[in-house]
């Protein structure tokens, strides 16, 4: 019953949390992105520095997405040599994908080119709650997982 109770408060709080959490952490952070990519690119290419090797399937049940808009996703990032494409030994028809070398660099250094989202944060928030913000995302990236 106590676990009822418990998720019955998330979802309450969730709902409220929702969109402050879109527009104070969400549409800022797109916004920092300045055109360079979409927030659907960057995910997918987060999600494959996670996932490391995956086929197109894989990739679409990770972003939750259709199989031909990842194809569309990896066809621009193929452009610009982030992924390679690989057949799967024994499928000629399944395409495996992962990240380059010049993506991992790319994503690595990304925060550091796009600071007015870091510079938001530290107007905005003292160092305690910065430290506060990022236990709790840490809290969410070591529970969130379970949810599959």
């Amino acid at each position: 019953m106590e676990t009822e109770k418990a998720a019955e408060k998330f979802v309450q709080n969730l709902l409220l949390v929702m969109p402050v959490w879109n527009s104070k952490l969400v549409r800022p952070f797109k916004d920092s992105l300045n055109g360079e990519m979409s927030l659907e690119t960057y995910y997918c290419l987060e999600t494959l520095r996670s996932l490391g090797v995956v086929t197109m399937t894989e990739l679409a049940q990770h972003l939750k997405v259709p199989k031909q808009q990842v194809t569309k996703l990896v066809d621009n990032l193929y452009q610009y040599q982030f992924v390679e494409r690989a057949h799967v030994e024994g499928d000629r028809r399944r395409i495996s994908i992962r990240l380059t070398a010049k993506a991992v660099a790319y994503l690595d250094e990304y925060y550091l080119k796009n600071t007015a989202f870091i510079r938001m944060l530290e107007e905005r928030l003292t160092e305690e709650e910065l430290l506060s913000l990022n236990d709790a995302i840490l809290t969410l990236k070591q529970i969130l997982p379970e949810l599959n």
